[in-house]
């Protein structure tokens, strides 16, 4: 876990400014892989899952990271808390460790872009209970904010998506409006396959 900051620090991954963050990572494990039982239906290769608690004053909460990848280099991330509740993505817990969460699933896509430098990411921030619209959700904000702030603009580039509360994370290379579009297009296949 350490070690993927680190890793973000030595490759520039991390802007500057928040090289001091290591303390929001919280400890996790890689819990395991799950390759795709339905390449016909879902287009994702493999899963890795992580896991990780957090604990406030009132109560203690597993949190599972799914990494889902695709061809090309690109992969998804879910996160939420562990719950039997069919809304879990769109749960509240009340923990307010948004940061240290942000932290922990940075660190994450830190280890992957250690096996793939080429990775690039795409996830939805779901809107919440209290909710009405998928569009500029609350999540949306905080989490677009917290990635402008923590990415290395020279190495990963943010392209948010507020209609859609989309967030991808791309190779700063990638500069060409019709290679963005056309990866962008692919996610929302993607995510039209999970939600």
């Amino acid at each position: 876990m350490l070690s993927a900051w680190l890793f973000l620090i030595e490759s520039n991954l991390l802007s500057t400014r928040h090289q001091a963050d290591v303390q929001t990572v919280l400890p996790y494990h890689f819990v395991q892989r799950n390759r795709n039982p339905a390449p016909e239906r879902c287009s994702w290769l493999w899963a890795d899952i992580c896991k990780f608690f957090m604990a406030s004053a009132s109560s203690r909460r597993k949190y599972l990271v799914e990494v889902h990848a695709y061809a090309d280099h690109l992969y998804t991330v879910d996160f939420y808390a562990k719950v039997d509740h069919a809304d879990r993505y769109r749960l509240r817990t009340n923990q307010f460790g948004a940061g240290r969460l942000g932290g922990t699933v940075l660190a994450i896509m830190a280890e992957v872009v250690r096996q793939d430098p080429q990775a690039r990411f795409g996830f939805l921030a779901a809107a919440m209970l209290d909710e009405t619209s998928d569009s500029r959700t609350k999540r949306f904000k905080l989490y677009t904010r917290m990635m402008e702030q923590k990415l290395n603009p020279a190495r990963q580039r943010l392209v948010a998506k507020p209609e859609t509360s989309g967030i991808f994370v791309l190779p700063a290379a990638v500069t060409d409006s019709t290679e963005e579009e056309a990866i962008i297009a692919r996610y929302e296949i993607f995510f039209a396959e999970s939600f």
